[in-house]
């Protein structure tokens, strides 16, 4: 029996003895408290039998680990307690330290909420939070998600259903068969005008935005909520997004690679000053500090700095990047961006190669448009700063790739690679940025009555 620690990228999720990626995997939570591992439902059916375990390792409700065993899933489970509390001991003794009583290694200030610690539950109120889902077209995802949500340990001020330019109406009637629901129905194409929506109907002081191909875990609203208590400086909470499933080759690859996941370490972000040089050198680690798919803001300080890009985005020419555009804005005007992971959401991967690839494209378009696009709202000494910091982390990350996908072809496919590097380079040479916000100004044009924040072309 092997067990792969999730520690560096190029041991992840491969086959004993092998560079070879399992070519399916069963999902599964052990819980060390209780000494169980519980498998999770596939969403998908397995193309052909799964060969190990991807576990996820809680302790008090919090993740700190993961590991992927080789075997039959049926013998596994039961043995998995045993062999996560040996693979993950460092793991534990760290969180003790983190959240252990008074008189521990880290100071109180400077702890992250364990969702164990009555103190802070006791100071959690449900009605300070709305949660916002931006959707287009995807009502079997939009019922999994809503069914999530409604198996949280608390209750919540409202649960936003942001409808994209639907093409038909299969959206509202989803959100009718839950009561915590609200639908609202936003006709201008682009997930940064949903976002704005939902900023814009919502009554709470804190709005947390998950995509509606993701499952929350019943903690987290209330992990969430601990964490804004546990850090009153903070404009932004970000959370973890595990996979929901493994059960296809393309899942399997993206999660290998990196998937959505920033590990298993409570970070805080912030630029040193508001210069163009300190702001540029946090804005180079933005990308470990979360996705758009589970991120929480103080509704008034997102509104106060203009609220999402709409040219930005699924559903205009740019494919990606508003929700990173955001939290680069925030750090900018001098914002702390903080992540926690013991708010977990779990999402479903793309289910196909094709898939993936497109992602990958998206990827790639969104970044480059951000980039170059957008970074100049910002202003021509941010953007020029930027841009040089941006191109020294391309090189690198450029070179990284390639030579792992040459070097390991099948858990890196070099298809991956180039649909990225075409991503960027379609973002560049159509200017998709600019296509983005003419889109922008006529879906404005085209609703003058409704509301509008104002990074609105």
């Amino acid at each position: 029996m092997i067990i792969k620690k999730a520690l560096r990228l190029g041991q992840r999720m491969c086959l004993p003895g092998s560079s070879q990626l399992f070519p399916s995997l069963v999902v599964a939570d052990v819980d060390l408290d209780a000494a169980v591992a519980i498998a999770l439902p596939a969403l998908t059916p397995f193309p052909v039998p799964p060969e190990g375990v991807h576990a996820l390792i809680w302790v008090h409700g919090v993740p700190v680990g993961e590991m992927t065993v080789a075997g039959d899933p049926g013998q596994l489970l039961p043995e998995l307690p045993v062999l996560a509390q040996e693979s993950a001991a460092a793991a534990v003794h760290e969180h003790m330290l983190q959240h252990g009583p008074e008189g521990s290694a880290v100071p109180p200030e400077t702890r992250s909420p364990c969702v164990a610690e009555d103190l802070w539950r006791a100071r959690v109120d449900g009605s300070l939070l709305t949660v916002a889902i931006c959707t287009r077209d995807r009502p079997a995802d939009l019922e999994r998600c809503l069914a999530a949500v409604d198996g949280l340990t608390i209750g919540v001020a409202e649960v936003l259903v942001v409808d994209n330019a639907p093409s038909d109406d299969r959206t509202e009637e989803v959100a009718q068969h839950h009561s915590r629901a609200r639908y609202v129905q936003e006709p201008r194409r682009g997930v940064g005008w949903a976002r704005n929506r939902a900023l814009l109907e919502a009554r709470t002081p804190l709005i947390a935005f998950i995509d509606d191909d993701v499952l929350v875990e019943p903690r987290w609203a209330e992990t969430l909520l601990m964490a804004f208590n546990a850090h009153p400086d903070t404009s932004v909470i970000t959370g973890m997004v595990a996979p929901a499933e493994l059960s296809t080759r393309a899942q399997v690859v993206f999660e290998a690679t990196g998937g959505f996941g920033r590990g298993y370490q409570h970070r805080r972000l912030q630029a040193a000053s508001t210069s163009p040089k300190d702001t540029a050198a946090a804005v180079y680690h933005i990308g470990a500090m979360g996705t758009g798919a589970n991120m929480a803001f103080r509704r008034d300080r997102l509104i106060a700095v203009g609220g999402f890009d709409p040219a930005l985005g699924p559903g205009t020419p740019t494919s990606g990047g508003e929700d990173q555009e955001a939290l680069c804005r925030l750090l900018t005007c001098g914002d702390l961006i903080v992540y926690e992971p013991a708010a977990v959401v779990r999402h479903r991967h793309r289910r196909t190669m094709a898939e993936l690839r497109g992602q990958r494209r998206s990827d790639g378009a969104g970044s480059a448009s951000l980039l170059v696009g957008a970074g100049r709202n910002l202003g021509r000494a941010h953007h020029r700063r930027r841009i040089a910091v941006a191109a020294r982390w391309w090189a690198k990350s450029t070179a990284w790739t390639v030579a792992s996908s040459l070097l390991r072809p099948s858990a890196r496919p070099m298809s991956l690679v180039t649909a990225n590097a075409r991503g960027w380079t379609s973002a560049l040479a159509r200017r998709s940025y600019r296509q983005a916000v003419d889109q922008a100004r006529r879906e404005a044009c085209a609703y003058p009555e409704l509301p509008v924040l104002t990074t609105a072309p």
